[in-house]
């Protein structure tokens, strides 16, 4: 039930227990479970906020009693207590979020992109149950249908990113809508993103990866010369910051945002050529209500190849903006639509999410030492989690990009006082 560097598997997790919720998805009491096999989904340190695990299952009917079925799905549940990310994840209320998003909001938003935005392909995967009892949530296997995830190393080029945007306009111009449909239906709990006015459960771990950023500089006198008391005032500050980025204000085009938007959040489907013709988002604990420039900076940031990001930001910002314009209007969204000028305005007024995405988060994305990677790693004084986190720092991919990484958030000012 269990592999060496992964998280134990869920002890309630039994055949008993996914018979039971089989019975219900498929509508279906005669149903027998013959066989369970539960692997790890993702190893440990590659998933910092849950426990991902895959069950395959082999079951009959009593209408086809002889005919023995066979499928997978993904099962994925909280840490345990006693895991010390368990309770700072409580705290931002990421479990009982997308336990929401998942049984109430993203029906009603695939129901919306494909009966009248007229995008027929998937954009989530299929909920099978949502158990607020263990805290997790079953949903469709979205490998049997040939979806996999980018190289979180490689990164995405610009058909991908393409694709992605046109997805993420749809996701953004039906959240939009849906809350002006349903009015309400974001208030709770939908405004706990990684900077936020409740909680700063994340300070330690980005103060700590900010210093030992600060400890790398000491490799090359430059970077150090010209970079080094910047990241060290950032330190103090970065939380304030932060939440400055996030706070919304008057005019502001705002909806649902996904809040977690990198590589390893979005599956792809692929043609006989290898070209990508279909992106599923995946991973809702950190969704928010906030501005869609936060899934912008994030996805620039930790998920796009360099050479676009440096070069090409502005101009995919409006590719983004035109579909999320055309999407809202075949949606008769009757809230304010903002200009093309106004809305690039609210994306540079939110360039701080790019600091912390390009110099806490996506180091870590990008790890490929032998520490273990986690939360708790990020949060810990001991020699440990300093020594995962220099690590990060001191990986020679990583001291290279911080070449062009820092000129370039520092030519808008986004590494001095703000």
């Amino acid at each position: 039930m269990s592999t060496e560097g992964t998280h134990p598997s869920p002890t309630w997790l039994t055949a008993d227990y996914v018979e039971q919720k089989l019975r219900v998805y498929f509508k279906n009491n005669s149903l027998k479970l013959i066989k369970l096999q539960i692997k790890p989904a993702s190893p440990k340190g590659k998933n910092y906020a849950s426990v991902m695990n895959r069950i395959s299952v082999e079951y009959t009917t009593t209408t086809d009693s002889k005919i023995k079925k066979v499928t997978s799905f993904l099962v994925k549940a909280t840490f345990a207590d006693k895991d010390p990310a368990s309770e700072l994840l409580s705290d931002y209320g990421i479990y009982t979020r997308e336990m929401d998003i998942y049984e109430r909001i993203l029906p009603d938003l695939a129901n919306m992109v494909k009966n009248e935005i007229g995008d027929s392909q998937k954009l989530f995967a299929a909920t099978v149950d949502v158990d607020r009892s263990k805290e997790s949530i079953i949903f469709e296997d979205l490998s049997l249908e040939e979806y996999k995830v980018a190289s979180r190393l490689k990164k995405l080029d610009l058909e991908h990113t393409h694709l992605v945007l046109e997805k993420l306009a749809n996701f953004h111009a039906a959240g939009a809508a849906l809350a002006k449909r349903q009015p309400g239906i974001f208030e709770k709990n939908f405004d706990r993103g990684f900077f936020n006015k409740h909680t700063r459960g994340y300070e330690s771990t980005m103060k700590n990866l900010l210093e030992a950023l600060s400890r790398s500089l000491e490799f090359n006198q430059d970077l150090k010369q010209r970079y080094q008391a910047k990241i060290d005032r950032l330190v103090d500050h970065v939380m304030d910051y932060g939440e400055k980025s996030t706070s919304i204000n008057p005019g502001d085009f705002v909806t649902l945002a996904h809040g977690d938007l990198w590589t390893t959040n979005i599956m792809f489907q692929y043609d006989g050529k290898g070209h990508p013709t279909n992106a599923i988002l995946i991973d809702f604990q950190f969704s928010v209500w906030n501005s869609p420039a936060i899934d912008l900076h994030y996805f620039f940031s930790t998920a796009m190849d360099d050479n676009l990001r440096w070069n090409s930001q502005p101009e995919l910002v409006q590719f983004y903006y035109y579909k999320l314009v055309e999407s809202l209007k075949k949606l008769k969204y009757s809230g304010s639509v903002p200009s093309l000028f106004d809305f690039q305005l609210q994306f540079q007024r939110r360039a701080f999410y790019a600091v912390f995405s390009s110099l806490i988060f996506e180091p870590c994305m990008l790890y490929t030492g032998k520490e273990e990677a986690s939360i708790a790693q990020g949060m810990s004084d001991s020699e440990s989690g300093i020594r995962f986190r220099d690590s990060v720092f001191e990986a020679e991919h990583i001291r290279n990009k911080m070449f062009f990484t820092l000129p370039y958030l520092d030519q808008f000012g986004l590494l001095d006082t703000m």
